[in-house]
């Protein structure tokens, strides 16, 4: 038994809640400080309520759980509106980014909920409703940042259904008009690295093609794109992700373009896809492999080891299959084991979200057989399901996958179906799928960040995230672009951003 009642943790849970908003920049300022691998590092990149030079205006489209608007609070963005088409999923969001709307269980908030497609979002009736309860409505231009990733199921190459006429692949048109009517300052877009390549490219060649050109209201963006690795910025998972970001040529011609960060940590994990040795950061994969190639940036000591599962959740408290609860204490998990952990903890201290998904026979003989890094092929031939028994080895080698302690996490997906991938807990002795907590900690969101709906929605929700730490490593480089482009504006103009922001 706990050793507090579950009407104490709720109500302690509801306090945490209601200070989420300065808890979160407290413990998102450090949140590159593994990549760093020094002390020295870890300190120039603390960032707290006080020291924060400057707060910025974000909003989102297609918001999710807010992974990507995790990493940008980080480093003083402010989200002042959000969408998304789920509901359960703004309500995520809302829940972890807006203190009143915590507080009053949904009843009221500062953020702008914007419920549905972006199909049916107009521009100038979003500007208005950015007035909230205690601010002026944004004006074109006025927006820092706008984020978003349009669903990525129709461009993945891991999809069952890929296919040119999904008609989410064409809801990046419908971005592109929202982003030239708000005509933010800077705008960041994550997918899947197969909307570089369906069908040769089309829709991602369009995609820039309408971001460059100008509008009323707005002369368009100087793009810069990378393909990149979110193990590359102390992510404890290897996850490639297409990233667009986008400098208003205004900004651009003022402050500089923003780049995608630099790489802190290697990768082995290998890019077998259109665009893998062009558009990556490819000298840091395979690191550890290729030790003696001369004149690329952050080889030798600056490139940090990868997080590896270990460090990312041993710490948390075992489980029975089908175990936990939804929410807990810390009283049963173990001291912090690493800087990750220590990260992950930093301001909670309430365990939510740790229970996971029950198996069913047979998988619970089948996972019995596999070692900490095996598959489906240490599972006895007569135990498979059928399909398998008739795959060759070399085939599927991530079904019934368990994790091993000291390496990374493959991409984490949606569902923890062990039939599809590498969802079993490294532990024999625990014989379980990871928790949605676990999962969590694999996407780097912290421990203060709650996952609220059933057991089957968090672990949607946690999956389809972007994971925290590859956004916070983008939103300093963001930051240092708009720091710079706020000092050198005129003194006029300057004092209309900082009284929207105020």
């Amino acid at each position: 038994m706990f050793e507090r009642t579950d009407a104490e943790l709720w109500s302690e849970w509801n306090n945490l809640r209601t200070n989420a908003s300065q808890i979160r920049l407290r413990l998102l300022g450090g949140s590159l400080a593994f990549a760093a691998c020094n002390s020295a590092w870890r300190g120039e990149n603390m960032q707290t309520v006080s020291d924060a030079p400057r707060r910025f205006i974000s909003g989102e489209l297609f918001c999710g759980a807010g992974g990507l608007s995790s990493g940008f609070h980080a480093h003083g963005f402010d989200p002042r509106f959000a969408n998304d088409i789920w509901p359960l999923a703004l309500h995520n969001f809302l829940m972890n980014f807006d203190p009143l709307y915590a507080a009053s269980n949904g009843k009221k908030g500062e953020i702008v909920a914007v419920s549905g497609s972006v199909e049916d979002i107009n521009v100038d009736t979003l500007l208005r409703q950015t007035a909230g309860t205690s601010a002026e409505p944004l004006e074109q231009g006025e927006l820092d940042v706008l984020l978003g990733g349009p669903p990525c199921q129709g461009y993945s190459v891991n999809s069952h259904t890929r296919s040119a006429e999904d008609p989410r692949n064409f809801l990046f048109r419908h971005y592109v008009r929202i982003l030239q009517g708000l005509a933010p300052k800077v705008f960041v877009l994550e997918n899947v690295p197969g909307m570089y390549s369906l069908e040769g490219g089309r829709f991602f060649d369009e995609l820039v093609n309408m971001i460059g050109r100008p509008t009323k209201g707005c002369p368009g963006y100087e793009v810069a794109f990378k393909i990149v690795n979110a193990a590359h910025y102390g992510v404890p998972q290897d996850r490639f992700r297409v990233v667009l970001v986008g400098t208003r040529r205004d900004v651009a011609d003022r402050a500089g373009i923003v780049e995608l960060p630099i790489p802190r940590h290697y990768s082995l994990a290998q890019a077998h896809f259109k665009g893998g040795r062009a558009h990556t950061f490819h000298h840091a994969i395979g690191f550890r492999k290729r030790l003696n190639q001369p004149g690329v940036p952050q080889i030798g000591p600056n490139l940090c080891d990868p997080i590896t599962i270990a460090e990312a959740m041993s710490d948390l408290p075992q489980l029975t299959n089908g175990g936990g609860s939804d929410l807990a204490s810390y009283s049963k998990a173990k001291r912090p084991q690493s800087d990750y952990q220590l990260w992950a903890r930093d301001g909670a201290s309430v365990l939510s979200n740790h229970w996971c998904r029950a198996l069913a026979q047979p998988n619970i003989e089948r996972v019995k057989h596999i070692p900490a890094g095996g598959d489906w092929r240490s599972i006895p031939h007569e135990l498979l399901p059928p399909g398998m028994q008739r795959a060759q080895r070399k085939d599927h080698t991530k079904r019934y996958g368990r994790l091993r302690p000291d390496e990374i996490s493959g991409t984490l997906l949606t569902k923890p179906d062990p039939h599809w991938g590498t969802f079993i807990h490294y532990d024999i002795r625990q014989q379980r799928l990871i928790s949605v907590r676990e999962a969590a900690r694999i996407q780097s969101f912290p421990d203060t960040y709650q996952f609220f709906g059933g057991q089957v929605d968090q672990y949607k929700l946690c999956g389809n995230a972007v994971p925290t730490l590859m956004a916070a490593a983008v939103a300093k480089e963001v930051a240092g672009v708009l720091d710079r482009y706020y000092r050198d504006l005129p003194a006029k103009a300057s004092d209309r951003s900082s009284s929207v922001r105020a």
